[in-house]
């Protein structure tokens, strides 16, 4: 029996509603990273979502990975072994159901941690001409920022957190997905000493950490697990007016930094 295909009714003002086949994405990739498969395809024009489908084998049998139906057109596979090879195919839904998943499928094989722990780099500007910028291994999907400053920049407060959201449940410390983040802040003001307080929590769900970092940008302590509270030595830009510090981001956890100057 041949796949079923997704269809979305289209409205037109002289013709009655007709049934459009969506086609499986293009441009499908698979990136090998620590503790994951970081998968990036074409967007679909007119789906509602797309379907990860994975196998051991390339011939398959292919089954869908667990969780809703992704809205982008990335996503981390962090369900896997490392050093275990896996093959990967996506199909596009909309509102008839999922449509037939892409012909040729991609392999992907996650590492193991090594002996220092994954780095990404938060780039975050006090001046809040730009938005936060993560870049480095599992940057795309596995790592988020989110960045809220006065217009003065005197203080600055840095949100990041592991948002491997189908990993829920599993427990704090997994070794293939710790992440060393530096998070770098520009546009302080030059030679000038900020003090530095981090405040962090290991055991809420990636659900509420969402919420919970989203909340602490909106207005600082209406988070409903509060995050305990670790002072830093005072942090002291160079003459162009950065600043640098180095934090671990577990799973799951939420790291909050938080800049003021004196």
């Amino acid at each position: 029996m041949p796949p079923r295909i997704a269809t979305r009714r289209a409205p037109h003002p002289s013709h009655p509603a007709q049934d459009i086949t969506l086609p499986p994405p293009a441009g499908l990739r698979a990136e090998d990273g620590t503790g994951h498969v970081l998968l990036t395809w074409e967007p679909v024009p007119g789906a509602d979502g797309y379907v990860v489908h994975r196998s051991p084998f390339a011939e398959g049998p292919y089954t869908p990975l667990p969780g809703w139906p992704l809205s982008h057109p990335s996503y981390a596979d962090t369900r896997v072994e490392p050093g275990r090879g896996y093959w990967y195919k996506v199909a596009a839904r909309a509102d008839g159901g999922p449509g037939a998943p892409t012909p040729t499928p991609v392999p992907g094989c996650a590492k193991a941690r090594g002996i220092a722990l994954a780095t990404v780099t938060v780039m975050v500007d006090a001046t809040g001409t730009a938005p936060p910028l993560v870049t480095g291994d599992g940057a795309q999907a596995l790592v988020r920022a989110a960045a809220r400053h006065t217009d003065d920049g005197a203080h600055v407060h840095v949100v990041v957190w592991n948002a491997a959201a189908d990993r829920t449940g599993t427990s704090s410390g997994s070794p293939a997905l710790d992440r060393t983040a530096v998070v770098r802040v520009t546009g302080l003001a030059p030679d000038t000493s900020y003090t530095a307080s981090l405040h962090g929590s290991d055991t809420v769900t990636t659900d509420t950490e969402r919420a919970c970092g989203d909340a602490l940008l909106a207005t600082p302590g209406t988070c409903s697990s509060p995050l305990p509270h670790e002072p830093l030595p005072p942090l002291t830009t160079t003459p162009d007016g950065t600043a640098s510090l180095s934090l671990d981001v577990p799973l799951p956890g939420l790291r909050s930094l938080r800049l003021s100057r004196i």
